[in-house]
């Protein structure tokens, strides 16, 4: 390997096995603006059945299961509160036993108590999947990582759009979620596809 992560550098190995009554997924912000809305994510379908993929895999491990959403006032062009876009996807909606957070920051943490909830339960690994990469998935992740929590990113449970940048030209989705990734599997944690998590071991 010629250009080694910082973590692997530091003796990090990608996980195993996980422990359930140690463990929570967030599925994060699987909204119908990112569908139909005014966000479209180019990856959007296969990414949610990716999700439901590992949404499954969590209630047959026993594994806590946290659905996230962003909220806009009334009057926001996006994710008001309220609007079709701020529901959740028809084919994504939580199950009665899954938790619902509502937050109004990018990153889940500062604006819930999720921490409390999780700390409480005594979670201390969380695998993360949603929408966008760069965005809330990534927020959550670099968040997580300093109150004490082991991160896995699920890699194809996640996705984003095509962004514009300012001098010009346009960033394509899929080098802006590669580059996401990569630098958040440099320093704060682990990056699986879907295949290797429901691969690992359970305890």
């Amino acid at each position: 390997m010629q250009h080694p992560t910082i973590r692997t550098l530091a003796g990090a190995t990608a996980p195993t096995s996980i422990a359930a009554a140690r463990t929570a997924l967030l599925v994060i912000d699987f909204q119908n603006e990112y569908f139909s809305g005014r966000l479209p994510i180019p990856e959007g379908p296969r990414t949610l059945g990716n999700a439901q993929r590992v949404i499954a895999f969590a209630d047959r491990a026993g594994i806590p299961v946290f659905h996230v959403r962003h909220v806009d006032s009334p009057d926001s062009p996006i994710f008001a509160d309220g609007s079709d876009g701020f529901r959740f996807h028809a084919s994504l909606q939580p199950a009665p036993h899954h938790a619902v957070v509502k937050k109004t920051s990018v990153s889940v943490f500062p604006t819930t108590d999720i921490d409390a909830r999780l700390k409480a339960a005594g979670i201390d690994t969380l695998i993360v999947t949603g929408l966008m990469t760069h965005a809330c998935v990534a927020g959550a992740a670099r968040d997580a990582v300093p109150l004490g929590y082991a991160v896995i990113v699920v890699d194809d449970a996640c996705a984003t759009r095509d962004l514009d940048i300012a001098e010009g030209g346009t960033v394509s989705h899929r080098d802006l979620h590669r580059a996401t990734l990569a630098a958040l599997s440099d320093t704060f944690g682990d990056v699986l596809t879907t295949k290797q998590v429901l691969a690992l071991g359970v305890a």
